[in-house]
């Protein structure tokens, strides 16, 4: 169920959302366009992602008719801020690699600001990358440093409205305490050492209150704060028989309707074949209950069916593999044998723990009429192939294709690994979600299929 979010320090945006004026007048010019037709500026913000048309010459003009206040441009790697009523113009410069953007205008000094934010951020990513490899106090010492340096900068740019200040001074607090928060995860790609935050810091973290709507329309890093604390909190859920019954509990104690809504969605990728179907049943209620999209739920009767095809007693969707000698093999070649399948990758913790569980697993029905097959999703064949010589691998050892990754995902609706299936000898799904070898009862239901 574990879904943390995890941004480049360099991602650090945010939306927000106002009840000013209702247009919003941008126009600009691009240089270095050299009279090419078809290009457009996608502006992004909050939920709103807007194309602008660029003439041949590179000039452009749109009114906005939309309530965000921030945004980005795809591509141009800049926040720009904007009020409703306002009119801003921008020119970039293409012929300068990043593009440079210049700012005229009312909110122009708004603008300006967030460049040089940014630029502080750039400065100070060479010195906190690092940081996130060592201990916890001295990133935090390194991130309280350039909270500092914004605050400066805020304090010293004049001219800005009290609004954007008021804003500015939230998104600094969230952006500081989010980049504290990814630290174990960071810590983890760069020494493969576990640790966790420090009690002071978590202490701190459940002060903070997670159900301020216009926070979390406004704010990425507040966004990012609410839904990794709301997915630490699925990790906590200790009620085995119903594990979504808090979750579902939460998102309806929620007031903040644009949160319900977010999370409700985030649940669809949830519905999976791996769950009770009382399990779906609470997701697909409140999920229909809060999300309006049409492609959201689009994408939930998608899985509704093909969760049915994934009952047992259907056709198992056969797959073709790559062995370790680069030969392709067809599940078909299988049939008349009892399958048991493995869906692991190397980075995968979980995995590879279960590994001494399946050797045992192997060994116990050696000379039996079953075939234990292991599939890999590594995106690093030459890791995959390392681990199965290095761990001595038995069975048949298969690894996926990446031209052919999303369909093997959707065959089966892979959302986690590992992922262990069982399949009849006349091809047959016995269990989509079979036991883990370390558990018991999977040979009850080997020996029950043999």
């Amino acid at each position: 169920m574990k879904k943390l979010f995890i941004l480049s320090l360099a991602a650090l945006g945010f939306v927000a959302c106002s009840k000013r004026a209702d247009y919003i007048i941008l126009s600009g010019k691009l240089d270095g366009v050299d009279g090419k037709e078809g290009i457009t500026l996608k502006l992004i913000g909050g939920e709103v992602q807007k194309d602008i048309k660029v003439k041949t010459d590179g000039t452009f003009c749109d009114t906005l008719h939309i309530p965000t206040n921030y945004y980005t441009i795809a591509g141009l790697n800049t926040n720009m801020y904007l009020e409703q009523g306002d009119e801003l113009t921008i020119n970039v410069n293409l012929a300068q690699m990043p593009p440079v953007v210049k700012f005229s205008g009312k909110d122009s000094i708004a603008n300006v600001y967030l460049q040089k934010k940014r630029d502080l951020l750039m400065e100070s990513q060479k010195t906190l990358e690092p940081l996130f490899g060592k201990s916890f106090e001295e990133l935090s010492k390194g991130i309280d440093d350039l909270q500092s340096k914004y605050t400066t900068l805020l304090k010293e740019t004049k001219k800005l409205s009290k609004d954007f200040v008021s804003k500015e001074e939230k998104a600094i607090k969230y952006e500081t305490l989010y980049m504290k928060t990814i630290y174990p995860n960071y810590h983890f790609e760069l020494t493969k050492e576990d640790v966790q935050l420090p009690k002071s810091f978590t202490d701190e973290l459940g002060k903070l209150d997670y159900d301020i709507a216009e926070d979390f329309e406004n704010f990425n890093a507040y966004k990012m704060l609410v839904l990794n604390n709301f997915y630490r909190e699925l990790e906590k859920s200790d009620d085995k028989e119903n594990i979504w019954g808090k979750p579902v509990a939460y998102v309806k104690g929620l007031k903040s309707e644009n949160i319900k809504k977010k999370l409700a969605t985030d649940f669809i990728e949830y519905v999976s074949p791996t769950n009770t179907p009382e399990s779906n049943e609470q997701l697909v209620s409140v999920i229909k209950a809060y999300v309006k999209d049409t492609m959201a739920l689009k994408e939930l009767d998608r899985r509704m069916v093909a969760i049915e095809k994934l009952k047992p007693g259907k056709d198992f969707a056969g797959f073709e593999c790559e062995d370790v000698n680069g030969k392709m093999v067809n599940y078909e070649t299988l049939k008349g044998k009892l399958v048991y399948i493995d869906v692991w990758a190397t980075w995968c913790k979980p995995c590879i723990g279960e590994i001494p569980a399946m050797k045992a697993l192997q060994e116990a029905y050696k000379g039996k009429n079953i075939v234990f097959v292991g599939i890999s999703v590594d995106r690093d064949k030459e890791a995959w192939k390392k681990m199965v010589a290095e761990e001595k691998l038995g069975g048949l050892q298969l690894y996926v294709p990446m031209n052919v990754i999303n369909d093997f995902s959707a065959n089966y609706e892979l959302s986690n690994i590992p992922r262990f299936m069982l399949v009849s000898k006349e091809g047959k799904i016995i269990d989509i979600n079979a036991p883990r070898p370390s558990e018991d009862k999977i040979k009850a239901l080997i020996d029950a299929n043999l």
